[in-house]
Formats: structure tokens, sequence, C-alpha cells
């Protein structure tokens, strides 16, 4: 999240939503008539997906592929690379389902479309769950299209993005010391996430969170003679 400015809005998932979107993209290749041999899944956001589309499509010939941005220590390549190359002749021949969970820039599964390409796939189709308006690669199968931008929060790294954008809250507001209501009050206004929208999508989970924050050293408590308080660690 480092390249994302400070205030930004977010949305939360959760399995039966995303899971959901999985049936509607399996619906759209089956629509198509597209048969694929084997779906590559970005790592790490498509794996579910890729599953789950496999499970759809009576598929059992899943691999994955791992791009990333980054070069070396904040060091940003122009094009996504890739890290992990795919075993020889995984997808020579074969008609390529490759599936990821969201395209931005689109910038990753473009990249991974040619690298598939270059393997020497028959045909090759891309799906990705979801699509930001921001996407300059239109994904042949799409689950759902989002006019607005937003950081999507996925249930396979909730604690993951929520302990950034928590310690992101914490850094940002005019206080050192926060409870859990304080904490819920920045999380709203730095990036739209209100307590009902987080209790529905994943109920019960910022103590979780908050105790993951401080086996990891983000914060510490603050002794007090009343509610639980953090302050990030210093």
């Amino acid at each position: 999240m480092s390249d994302l400015p400070d205030d930004f809005d977010c949305t939360i998932t959760n399995w039966e939503y995303i899971y959901g979107l999985c049936r509607t993209v399996s619906n759209e290749v089956k629509r198509a008539e597209f048969e694929p041999d084997v779906v590559v899944a970005l790592a790490r956001g498509g794996w579910f997906a890729g599953r789950c589309t496999c499970d759809f499509l009576g598929l059992d010939d899943l691999t994955s592929l791992k791009m990333e941005h980054y070069v070396g220590a904040g060091i940003k390549s122009d094009e996504p690379q890739v890290r992990y190359p795919m075993p020889e002749g995984s997808v020579e021949g074969k008609d390529v389902l490759v599936i990821d969970d969201i395209a931005d820039t689109g910038g990753s599964i473009r990249r991974a479309h040619e690298y598939v390409e270059e393997r020497g796939a028959a045909e090759i189709r891309t799906a990705t769950l979801q699509l930001l308006q921001t996407s300059e690669f239109e994904p042949d199968f799409v689950g759902e299209r989002l006019e607005e931008w937003t950081w999507v929060v996925y249930p396979w790294n909730f604690i993951e993005d929520m302990i950034d954008l928590t310690s992101g809250a914490m850094d940002q507001a005019e206080m050192t010391t926060f409870d859990r209501e304080s904490i819920r009050h920045y999380l709203d206004e730095f990036h739209g996430i209100d307590r009902i929208a987080m209790e529905i999508a994943q109920p019960s989970r910022l103590d979780e969170v908050l105790a993951e924050m401080e086996r990891r050293g983000v914060v510490e408590p603050v002794e007090t003679d009343g509610d639980d308080e953090w302050q990030l660690a210093k």
C-alpha cells in the first residue's frame, strides 16, 4: 500500500461474496463455450479464484504464476516482473485461463497473458473477479465491474491489510493513544470503513487485528485505569 495516498476508500469483503464472484466468472466461461485445459492463477490474490474456478469448471490442472512490480528494495519497475517462472511445458499447446482477483491498472494480468503466450499456449483467455475502471486491460471474463475506485480488502489478506490500514490511520490522527472506539473512528474517517460495514463483512475481528499488531510489534498497549488503549510502537 506504500504507493497509495493517506486517505482512500476501502471495501471489506467476505468469503461468501467472493465465492459468488467466482461462480459468476465460471458461468461466463461456460456461456462463452471456452474449455480451458489449465487455469493459471496469479499469486497471491488469484489462488482462491483459481481453485474455485477449477471446481466450477471440472478442471484438475491448476498452476500458479507470481508477478511483482519490485525488482529491488524500494525500486519499482515499469512493467510487472515474473518472480517464479512456470515449469517448462506446463501450458505448451494447452488452452489456458489466466485468473486474478482484481485488475487495477491491468498490468499484471496483461503481462501474465504475454508470458503464457511466450510459453506456447494455444488459446488464452483472461479473467478477474473484479475490474476497476482504472484498468487499461480488459479481461475476457469479469465477475464485477467497480465504477468507483476502492481498495478491496479480501478475506484471504484481511489481517495483512487491516494492520496496514489501522497503523496508517493511527499515524495520521492527531493523537497518540487509541482505544477501540477511536480506532474505529479513524478507520471510518480516513478509509470509509464504518462499524456496520466491517461487522457485516468480518464480524468481531477488530480485537484479532489489534492482538496481531501487538504480536508483530506494530503497536504496544498503554497502561490506563479504564479501557484498553494502544499506541504505535516506538
